[in-house]
């Protein structure tokens, strides 16, 4: 499979995502990256803890069209702003990811506050631990509204503690798609999230990355801190930002203007430009 990304470019993305020392030696040849569960999960953690997940640019364009070629999506990363764009069956997109060894992954770095703080592998009602009490899984199986049961789906679901009843988020197949189709895609949720009017980013917090953030105490504790660990989450949405620890979600500041709103983001996310 031929890369939309130079090894230039993914030098640079290895090294900004600052990755657990053991695996800083691959930046200079990304293709010797190791491929395995562990290294996985560690490059999927470095992504969702260094770039917040927003919709932005839904807000802040002439478009509001969510820019979405490789090369926007790169600079987007890159550059000052260093947010994902949003993408759910259908109206969501997630990336599988097959290592050497045969295994599949289910790998979601842009699904928010509730997605998965690690790569999922492909097995039916394998219950992984996610932040806090959470817990999350894949099942394959039939969505309610199905009316030919011999076309399974992947559903992506999780409940905030053992005891809870599992939730549903969404579904996806085994389809390879393409450029067009996430265009089509792209048209949809950017318009929807327009309609809608809401206002969101979401950034998970990685161990040791919590200085600023008003943490209290107990909070943010990892007994591992060479890995990177997700420890916790901040979210802004609308008018408010909110932080997790894997406890309760806590208010911590709130706004009443756009300019506000706008001095938030470059308080809490550091994001100062809107483009």
């Amino acid at each position: 499979m031929i890369s939309a990304y130079s090894q230039d470019q993914l030098s640079k993305y290895l090294t900004y995502i600052a990755l657990p020392t053991q695996y800083e030696k691959y930046i200079e040849n990304p293709s010797s990256f190791p491929k395995t569960d562990e290294a996985l999960t560690a490059l999927f953690r470095c992504q969702i803890t260094r770039f917040a997940y927003d919709n932005l640019s839904v807000h802040y364009s002439a478009t509001n069209l969510a820019n979405i070629e490789p090369q926007s999506i790169y600079a987007k990363f890159l550059g000052p702003q260093g947010t994902e764009p949003t993408g759910r069956g259908g109206t969501h997109i997630v990336n599988i990811i097959q290592l050497p060894d045969g295994q599949e992954y289910h790998a979601d770095a842009a699904f928010g506050g509730d997605g998965p703080t690690r790569p999922l592998p492909l097995i039916s009602g394998k219950v992984w631990p996610n932040l806090g009490a959470q817990e999350v899984r894949l099942v394959y199986g039939n969505m309610p509204k199905q009316q030919r049961p011999e076309q399974k789906v992947w559903m992506y679901q999780y409940r905030n503690g053992a005891e809870k009843e599992w939730n549903t988020f969404y579904s996806f197949v085994e389809f390879e798609f393409f450029q067009d189709d996430f265009e089509v895609i792209n048209r949809y949720t950017s318009w929807e999230a327009r309609e809608r009017g809401n206002f969101w980013i979401v950034k998970f917090l990685r161990n040791g990355e919590t200085a600023g953030l008003p943490v209290l105490d107990g909070e943010a504790l990892n007994e591992r801190p060479e890995d990177a660990y997700v420890v916790g989450k901040i979210m802004f949405v609308n008018d408010v930002v909110k932080i997790n620890f894997g406890g309760r979600t806590r208010v911590i500041d709130e706004f009443k203007t756009e300019e506000e709103r706008v001095n938030g983001l470059k308080k809490w996310f550091g994001i100062s430009r809107l483009d």
